[in-house]
């Protein structure tokens, strides 16, 4: 039922702290990985991780930037031409800033929405194309484009989750629920998974009082563990979930079902 033998994936940001595990548990299902990011260390180190435990045939690294059409164009060719064709799409990018409210320019804001939003859209329409005999969508939102942070989350100096990072996501949960209309005669799947308190290693050392904090806003009373978003997007990936579509997965402890 879980099973993706043959079946190749393109996944945008592929070299990133959450979507390096779902590589890695698309592989161990048999399936091949196209990965596309545009950090060329951390896609190097990504392939010799991979390479070590699967087959190398298996795995292509793509030199790859959302906020470039021309990349995203050159990129979904390549995968098909190298693999044969695609089947599945992960977008595990995003685009942030991180500046307050007050702060932020709108052309900072205009920069991180167009790999939010514009960037996504692109992807999943050359995807769309790309996906003779039907396919699987899944796209990366976050308990932020369901909720706002919370103030009181965060300790004295710490900014909070930024503004244009929040409103990009809550953008691609509407792109999932449009695309997902679209693409349905083509029997293309569209959904999302929106991950809840994941934070960087390096966020979660410099920060411990604010790991507490997060920890206890969740049901289950702890952060999560970055290879716990990966079952959830082989599900969506595989025939498990062939009649889901149009849906925003949340899987974040419970944060968001208070």
């Amino acid at each position: 039922m879980f099973n993706l033998e043959g079946r190749v994936a393109f996944i945008a940001g592929g070299a990133g702290y959450l979507a390096l595990p779902v590589c890695r548990a698309i592989l161990n299902q048999g399936g091949r990985v196209v990965i596309g990011d545009f950090n060329r260390e951390n896609l190097s180190d990504a392939l010799k991780e991979l390479q070590a435990d699967f087959p190398s045939e298996n795995i292509l690294g793509i030199d790859f930037d959302i906020a470039d059409e021309e990349s995203i164009l050159n990129s979904i060719s390549i995968a098909v031409s190298h693999f044969g064709g695609l089947d599945i799409l992960v977008n595990a990018t995003f685009g942030n800033v991180g500046k307050s409210v007050k702060d932020l320019t709108a052309g900072e804001f205009d920069r991180a929405n167009s790999i939010n939003i514009t960037g996504t859209f692109l992807l999943a329409r050359a995807a769309g194309e790309a996906m003779s005999s039907g396919g699987s969508m899944i796209f990366f939102s976050s308990m932020y484009g369901l909720i706002s942070p919370n103030d009181s989350d965060y300790p004295p100096g710490m900014e909070k989750n930024p503004v244009e990072y929040g409103a990009g996501k809550a953008a691609i949960n509407q792109l999932v629920r449009y695309l997902a209309a679209e693409y349905g005669d083509k029997n293309i799947r569209v959904n999302a998974v929106a991950p809840g308190p994941f934070p960087w290693k390096s966020i979660q050392d410099a920060n411990p009082e604010f790991m507490k904090r997060l920890a206890a806003k969740t049901m289950l009373r702890r952060i999560g563990r970055r290879d716990e978003i990966a079952g959830t997007v082989v599900y969506l990936a595989s025939d498990a979930s062939s009649y889901m579509t149009g849906q925003v997965l949340s899987v974040d402890g419970g944060i968001t079902s208070w």
